[in-house]
């Protein structure tokens, strides 16, 4: 029984016909933030609502971090804070 081979497969297989040069092709990085800038915090919540943050950054094709700190920024607002911004700018 013959065997069928996936095209795709085959084209892994083969063998490039000239290696880019590496530095070409990969872009410089990002420094590393310093770990003394961000912290990291764990929130408990109901599954609901965690599932809601999700959506809600799915539907704006964001993060579900950027959404925990749009909802941050207000209640420091309302808190007369001034925001994540003022916060840090302290």
């Amino acid at each position: 029984m013959p065997s069928k081979r996936n095209a795709a497969l085959s084209a892994i297989g083969a063998a490039p016909s000239s290696a880019p040069d590496p530095s070409e092709t990969v872009p410089p990085l990002k420094p590393p933030q310093h770990a003394k800038s961000v912290a990291k915090v764990m929130v408990y919540m109901p599954a609901k609502v965690a599932r809601k943050f999700k959506e809600m950054a799915f539907t704006e094709d964001r993060k579900a971090n950027d959404v925990y700190l749009d909802a941050l920024d207000l209640y420091l607002r309302q808190q007369g804070h001034g925001g994540i911004k003022e916060v840090v700018g302290r």
